[in-house]
């Protein structure tokens, strides 16, 4: 039985707290123009915004999803994915002409590519390569998704008429690009190295030996 997704409640938490605070959302969300002039929170803060009812249970419930199926693999990684994303997403975006931007999507794409990546990985490792392929499978349909998003410039899965804000393929593009980003440049500075172990044992055993 997995564990509770804490990281994701946590984050979840946040956003429901945004949502129930009159006024807040307009003092975090991700605009250019307030970028530009000094409100670097806004990198950060812009995605726990959200246009309505209907965005926020779109993006909170596969961020609930995520942190089911990924935040164990990914472990204290998890919140350094987050936060790459978040910025890679809101810095990629002033290089755009948009002006308003909002949302967890972009993020949540990340955390999914560098996830399934690390799952992969992992069940692989453990001989359970079946599984294995299923993780590239999510892997490879979410990159495709992307692209179809990137091309049409709409969403597949949800109507934006219903959600209450333009769709931005591009922040679902950055995300994803993150999320490779931090799968390619992976450390975990808690494990030593299997070389080093077997370097340091190797030398133990020679002090020991000795008279």
């Amino acid at each position: 039985m997995r564990a509770l997704p804490l990281r994701a409640l946590l984050v979840a938490a946040a956003v429901l707290a945004v949502a129930a605070t009159r006024g807040l959302s307009q003092a975090l969300i991700w605009d250019a123009e307030a970028l530009r002039q000094g409100e670097v929170w806004r990198l950060a803060t812009g995605h726990l915004v959200h246009a309505g009812t209907s965005h926020l249970v779109w993006d909170v419930l596969p961020l609930l999803a995520i942190g089911l199926l990924f935040e164990r693999t990914l472990g204290g990684r998890w919140w350094r994915v987050l936060a790459v994303s978040a910025i890679v997403v809101s810095g990629g975006l002033l290089l755009t002409d948009l002006a308003r931007y909002c949302g967890l999507s972009g993020v949540l794409n990340g955390l999914w590519i560098a996830g399934a990546l690390a799952a992969a990985r992992e069940e692989s490792a453990a001989g359970r390569h079946a599984m294995a392929w299923v993780y590239r499978g999510c892997l490879g349909a979410d990159v495709a998704k992307i692209l179809a998003e990137t091309m049409t410039g709409a969403p597949l899965f949800t109507d934006a008429a219903a959600l209450g804000a333009d769709p931005v393929p591009m922040a679902h593009l950055l995300g994803a690009a993150a999320g490779f980003l931090c799968d390619r440049f992976r450390t975990n500075i808690y494990r030593v190295p299997e070389n080093l172990q077997s370097q340091q044992a190797r030398q133990a055993h020679e002090s020991g030996g000795r008279l």
